[in-house]
């Protein structure tokens, strides 16, 4: 077992850029929304059709923008785009509000640091360029009451506005970035934990069948071979005999099931799809829950590491139902979530439970967390009291 690489610093920025950009789209509802009060106290210097419609254009361009957001596999070409588009909008409305003494204009001191927080100093340079670009056409416009002073005024309210919206960036950056690299230590010192942890259940499992495995056998024939020897002439001496090997036996059974628990030989053998059948075949041997099983006989996991995680979440998963949700159903799916993960479902029609507040000193749910969260994946859980509780965890299929 190996331990998890970490995300690269691409996928970790893009996910950052995807967050930084929603946030962004929300406050760009909260502006727009804001902009029917200040049309209605402000003075046009365009026809009131053209004025509207243009705030009704900002509307569908807010629309388009937000499902780019959500869709878009290209996340750094949406921001750029909405970078673009949302001074280009604000433009639009100053030119029919007044141009650069608009009250429109101070939305551009709010979209600089926009950028910044979802760029770096290059992209900040270059959209306080078009910011500039911007204010100078609308100093142009034919019967504009600005002057050179005045535009200068606003560069400088731009260029300071962007040079805060930087430097808050660079400090949130960086302290994102010590954030993720203090996680991804902690998460390489638990995987290196966890290998240790299965090694030793590994170690142990073996050292039980090689001892005691043996000398149980042993026992259970002698004393099979002594009550052959003792015949049926000495009855109480035959049935006491008979009892031994009964316990003898019984005691065979629990250390097999126990070395099964510790590190079944068929999850090392054959992969966790044939492990998770033979462990809800021992389930369903315990009784009082009924087990329904749905597994795709095409999905196989490539890590030997992956299979281990998920059949310590099954574990864990299980003993939380039998222990604490008073269940009668369970119900066990494991396929593929996409082309590049694997999903466990484990759902009980249990008691359930508020997820946000668990109870206290029960630390199951930790533990098959970090267990996901260790090799690359993710645990998400859906309960309610009354209303029973599933499990989901997704892992990486290669």
């Amino acid at each position: 077992m190996t331990p998890e690489p970490t995300r690269s610093v691409d996928d970790a920025e893009r996910d950052q850029l995807r967050r930084s950009e929603a946030v962004v789209a929300r406050l760009r509802w909260l502006g727009i929304a804001s902009w029917v009060f200040i049309l209605g106290h402000t003075a046009a210097t365009a026809p009131a059709p053209l004025v509207y419609a243009i705030y009704a254009a900002s509307v569908l361009y807010a629309v388009a923008i937000q499902r780019r957001v959500h869709g878009a596999a290209d996340i750094r070409r949406t921001a750029v785009a909405s970078t673009a588009g949302d001074a280009l909008i604000v433009a639009a409305i100053c030119a029919v509000t007044g141009g650069i003494a608009s009250d429109f204009y101070p939305y551009f001191y709010l979209t600089l640091p926009a950028t910044a927080m979802r760029f770096g100093a290059r992209e900040t340079a270059l959209a306080f360029g078009w910011h500039t670009l911007l204010s100078v056409l609308l100093v142009a416009m034919p019967g504009a009451p600005a002057s050179i002073g005045d535009l200068a005024l606003r560069v400088f309210y731009l260029g300071f506005s962007a040079l805060i919206g930087g430097l808050l960036s660079r400090e949130a950056r960086t302290s994102s970035r010590r954030a993720r690299a203090e996680r991804d230590k902690a998460r390489q010192l638990l995987w290196r934990l966890i290998h240790v942890e299965e090694d030793e259940r590994k170690r142990v499992a073996g050292e039980i069948h090689d001892r005691m495995g043996r000398q149980l056998f042993e026992l259970t024939y002698g004393i099979d071979r002594c009550r052959e020897l003792v015949g049926a002439e000495t009855e109480p001496a035959g049935a006491a005999l008979a009892r031994l090997g009964h316990d003898a036996r019984a005691c065979s059974d629990t250390i097999r099931t126990l070395m099964n628990e510790l590190r079944p030989p068929v999850l090392d053998d054959f992969g966790f799809t044939e492990a998770l059948r033979e462990y809800v075949a021992a389930l369903a041997t315990h009784g009082g829950l009924a087990v329904a099983l749905d597994v795709d006989d095409a999905v196989r996991s490539a890590r030997p590491e992956v299979n281990v995680t998920l059949f310590r979440i099954l574990q864990e998963a299980v003993v939380n139902v039998r222990k604490h949700a008073a269940a009668a159903r369970l119900s066990i799916e494991f396929r593929r979530a996409d082309a590049a993960r694997l999903r466990l479902v484990v759902r009980d029609d249990g008691r359930g439970f508020d997820p946000a507040a668990p109870a206290r000193g029960h630390f199951g749910l930790l533990y098959m967390r970090e267990r996901a969260e260790a090799c690359g994946g993710a645990l998400a859980i859906s309960s309610a009291p009354g209303a029973g509780t599933e499990i989901a965890v997704t892992v990486p299929a290669t």
